[in-house]
């Protein structure tokens, strides 16, 4: 009985706070793309991955200039059997290191990805917070994560206009 007793409580509680916070949405789409600092992170995150592109690509061109010399060579009779299996080693090697090279890529892109958008995510949410204090709202909500609305505060703009977009 205590349980229930404390469940009931805890429920009326929670259902007297939600009427008592004014709730509001906005749709996140419309604005972070739109920020000064994410057009800069997304640009800077776009020239470290063709950096990174660039640096592979390098090294699979090595990899398949090796392979195309080692092919015009065994087709030739140049290569013994035991430099014809060296060879083999080597590509073999190469191509470990490359796929090796590509997750460690994958690894830095994402890195580099989350130390850009860190300061984008901070400054998108002290704008929500300060949105949410200025005008008394309890909650700001996503909207896309909304599964149904009759209405509600659309705080979008308000949000737009504390980041400064236009």
């Amino acid at each position: 009985m205590k349980y229930f007793s404390l469940i009931v409580f805890s429920f009326i509680t929670v259902i007297t706070f939600a009427q008592n916070s004014v709730i509001a949405h906005v749709v996140s789409d419309s604005i972070i793309p739109r920020m000064e600092s994410y057009l800069y992170a997304m640009t800077e995150l776009q020239a470290y991955s063709q950096n990174m592109q660039k640096q592979f690509e390098g090294k699979e061109a090595e990899m398949e200039a090796y392979y195309m010399d080692v092919m015009d060579k065994g087709k030739k009779g140049i290569l013994s059997p035991k430099e014809q299996k060296d060879a083999e080693a080597k590509l073999q090697e190469m191509q470990t290191k490359l796929q090796q090279f590509a997750q460690e890529m994958d690894a830095q892109l994402a890195e580099k990805e989350k130390s850009l958008m860190g300061p984008v995510q901070e400054e998108y949410s002290n704008a929500i917070k300060a949105v949410s204090k200025q005008n008394g709202y309890g909650f700001i909500i996503d909207k896309k994560l909304i599964l149904y609305s009759d209405g509600g505060i659309d705080a979008t703009e308000k949000v737009k206009v504390a980041l400064k977009i236009k």
